[in-house]
């Protein structure tokens, strides 16, 4: 989405960024080890065997190459104590580099006091590891790396002005390294709920999110588009939502109500674009229990994914 936008925004950016960049060196405090791998556990790829940068004990870092040739940095956030019997759910989550702290937080928090309401009822949220795939070098948003990952191959090339330079196209092998390769990187490293899969990204990552869904939904079990940039392609995802099979799949969608405070036209495309993606997800069969829509006040663009990470992680933590 970043860029998409008209030249008098691109100077408000490198503020914004310097605020995500404050949010995602944060970390989650704690003292004990990681657990080792249970017994039996495939090693990891050799690619991963990199030693830990983070000063943080249950926050490992390391380097993985895709097969097609791609570098991220994946860090992972460990709950204390033991794993839970049936192994840890796990939250892969996109953009790291911006938002991997925030999120290790939020789901350290929830662990101190797990107990939380849904469905009239208080349940206990489960022990769960929080992914983040970034990308060497620290860039706080990489533009180029994340429009190739995001986004398929453009069906409509006079889509590709919008992006101002970063070429699209490397969606399905970047689904292929996250549900393979890096699921049994973190499945060598941690005891590991299958049944308990989330992924959840922003912006471009949202619509990524959204792709997945409709392409493989029983990848994971939960799906969180935050601010999606369904504009893309023109809304193509529009149409692959319509014609999807959701399978057990639930999702939240998350919109500020003024995405680009300023920009009116811009916000609009925002808004209804995520409200249409409501509309047809449950026209083409995704039970109204099985998502969460909300639209959030006093949040643009920029803040939204900070400002709603601790709803995020609580859905990816529910049992």
């Amino acid at each position: 989405m970043f860029n998409s936008l008209p030249p008098s925004y691109l100077s408000h950016l490198s503020k914004l960024t310097l605020l995500a960049a404050c949010l995602s060196f944060q970390a989650a405090s704690a003292s004990d080890t990681v657990p080792a791998p249970p017994t039996g556990s495939p090693a990891a790829p050799p690619s991963s065997q990199l030693s830990t940068t983070s000063n943080q004990p249950r926050i490992q870092e390391f380097v993985m190459t895709s097969r097609d040739g791609q570098d991220y940095q994946i860090s992972v956030s460990a709950p204390a104590g033991e794993p839970p019997p049936l192994g840890y759910g796990v939250m892969v989550l996109l953009d790291a580099n911006a938002y991997f702290g925030t999120a290790a937080n939020a789901m350290e928090l929830i662990r101190q006091f797990p107990l939380v309401p849904e469905g009239g009822k208080l349940v206990e949220t489960a022990a769960t590891l929080v992914v983040g795939v970034g990308y060497p070098k620290g860039q706080v948003i990489n533009g180029v790396r994340r429009t190739r990952d995001f986004l398929q191959p453009a069906r409509n090339p006079a889509s590709l002005e919008r992006l101002r330079g970063p070429q699209p196209g490397g969606a399905a092998a970047f689904t292929t390294f996250l549900t393979e390769d890096l699921r049994a990187a973190i499945g060598a490293r941690y005891p590991v709920d299958a049944r308990r899969q989330t992924l959840a990204g922003h912006s471009l990552g949202a619509s990524y999110v959204l792709h997945v869904l409709t392409d493989k939904p029983d990848a994971f079990q939960r799906y969180v588009a935050i601010s999606p940039a369904v504009w893309w392609d023109d809304s193509r995802i529009l149409t692959d939502l319509a014609a999807a099979r959701f399978g057990n799949a639930k999702l939240m969608l998350v919109m500020a109500q003024d995405e680009w405070p300023g920009w009116p036209v811009g916000s609009t495309e925002m808004l209804d674009g995520a409200r249409a993606v409501r509309n047809v997800v449950l026209k083409a069969g995704l039970p109204a229990d099985a998502l969460r829509y909300v639209e959030i006040r006093d949040q643009d663009h920029m803040t939204t994914p900070f400002a709603v990470m601790p709803m995020a992680t609580r859905f990816a933590a529910l049992p």
